[in-house]
């Protein structure tokens, strides 16, 4: 009893850790990044709307729900809007997202693999990145963990508590973003395929609570699902960026889950995580048959959309599914019956994902819009003017912007939104009439060819670049005439 009194003790003390080390990661340099333009366009709904407008505004404007903004706007009420306060909700949804693995595993499978799944999540690069921005991702996880316990528990004891704490976890995940409708798609299916293999009836009387409950959640989305049949045309306008997903971007998305680069460490983390998955499907029970369900929906719906009705695939989209994905390496590394395998398996995968942790907190990964206006602020001389291109572009340059004796203008490159004009030569001549430093921030137009040549030449007209620099997500240039090589 003493024995097995240590080893539990063992055990929650490594969980602990886990959870510890995985805290201190997602709050580590928290702030130190600029703010990205979403960040920056759900700032302003959020600061801008007061709490009734935004039930409306965001379900209008933005092809989201609006839980977050709303979260976010109480919360920027007491907190501020600096980097930190902003992205600081984001961080604890990523801590709290640590246990709730870990209790996913431990209820589906068992303790051991709740704690490799949890050692994952905590230093998965991709997490960590969401974990650290104004967005509803990191809720979107925990949510969706949530949800998946107590669809768990209820399984096992169909009590008021947990038939209020399933609904709770599922009409949150679809309350947060639209693509957690297909958690509950998932869960549906796996429920389904657990009756026809149990060969169970299909009247309603003889339904478990469960199965109940999982059908009055979809009663309860019925209004969701018609507002999203109603704007469906109109929420995927802003997003003829995206291209129809090949299978490689499939593949690379769930890699990503994993690790965010492409060295030799991270080829191998792809290879330890097939071995690991292919281990863990070796019998297909119950709750395999949920995993696999889970794994797959939110990815291969969205590819089937992207190519039945418009391109919607992102990496970012598929996050409610990467939880499936880490507990189906866990799941594999722990059916290993030789426990030196086990470690082995384990700590190989996690030595291997380690330098993708250090190369997010090396370098940039948010467009770096302060460092941008810093130098133009520094450098610009009265009378100059800047031209940013892309008005989302624009928004984020005004976030950081202060100075009033500086004429800032915007253009725009690539397909206009709406289908409007793009800025031509004779309108950046306007633009530029009179100055003879012009300073061009270029921004988003890297999905179309041809255009940033087509902006240099335009600006370009009698003036030399005398200053180039490359940002994160942004390109800077300064044009001035000839007899001005002023810099």
């Amino acid at each position: 009893m003493r024995d097995d009194t240590a080893r539990i003790d063992r055990h929650l003390l490594a969980v602990a850790a886990v959870v510890l080390v995985g805290s201190l990661l997602r709050l580590y340099a928290l702030g130190a990044e600029s703010l990205w333009v979403d960040e920056i366009i759900t700032l302003r709904f959020a600061t801008t709307y007061g709490f009734p407008e935004l039930l409306w505004v965001i379900p209008a404007k933005q092809p989201h729900l609006p839980l977050y903004y709303v979260l976010l706007h109480g919360w920027t009420a007491v907190a501020g809007t600096s980097e930190t306060a902003l992205r600081a909700p984001s961080a604890v949804f990523g801590i709290i997202s640590l246990p709730l693995i870990y209790l996913v595993g431990r209820h589906m499978f068992d303790r051991e693999t709740g704690l490799v799944a949890t050692v994952v999540l905590a230093v998965s690069p991709f997490h960590l990145y969401y974990a650290q921005e104004t967005r509803m991702y990191s809720f979107l996880t925990a949510t969706t963990l949530l949800s998946f316990l107590f669809l768990l528990r209820l399984r096992e004891t169909p009590s008021r508590a947990n038939v209020a704490g399933y609904v709770t976890g599922t009409m949150l995940t679809v309350a947060l973003h639209p693509f957690g409708f297909l958690v509950v798609v998932a869960q549906g299916l796996a429920l389904v395929a657990d009756r026809w293999r149990s060969g169970g009836g299909w009247r309603p009387g003889e339904f478990s609570t469960l199965e109940r409950t999982h059908l009055a959640c979809w009663g309860l989305l019925t209004p969701v699902l018609a507002l999203g049949v109603l704007k469906a045309r109109s929420a995927v306008d802003g997003f003829d960026f995206i291209a129809p997903p090949t299978p490689a971007d499939v593949v690379w998305t769930v890699h990503e889950y994993f690790s965010t680069t492409a060295t030799p460490a991270a080829m191998l983390v792809g290879v330890l995580v097939v071995v690991a998955v292919l281990l863990a499907f070796r019998t297909l029970d119950r709750d395999r048959v949920l995993l696999v369900a889970w794994m797959l929906v939110p990815v291969l719906a969205l590819v089937a959309v992207s190519y039945l009705l418009t391109p919607l695939f992102w990496d970012r989209y598929t996050i409610a599914a990467s939880p499936a994905w880490f507990l189906a390496v866990a799941l594999g590394i722990t059916s290993l019956e030789r426990r030196h395998a086990r470690y082995a398996l384990a700590g190989l995968l996690i030595a291997a994902m380690v330098p993708a942790v250090g190369h997010y907190y090396t370098t940039p990964q948010k467009e770096e819009w302060d460092a941008v206006t810093a130098e133009i602020e520094t450098h610009a001389e009265p009378g100059d003017v800047v031209i940013v291109t892309d008005d989302v572009g624009r928004q984020a340059f005004d976030h950081y912007w202060s100075r009033s004796d500086v004429t800032v203008e915007d253009a725009v490159a690539g397909p206009a939104p709406g289908g409007g004009p793009v800025t031509n030569a004779t309108e950046f001549q306007r633009l530029t009439h009179g100055s003879d430093r012009v300073w061009l921030v270029l921004t988003h137009i890297w999905f179309h060819p041809g255009e940033k040549q087509r902006v240099l030449d335009a600006v370009d007209d009698g003036r030399d670049v005398v200053r180039h620099r490359d940002y994160f997500g942004v390109e800077l240039y300064l044009f001035a005439n000839e007899s001005d090589d002023r810099s």
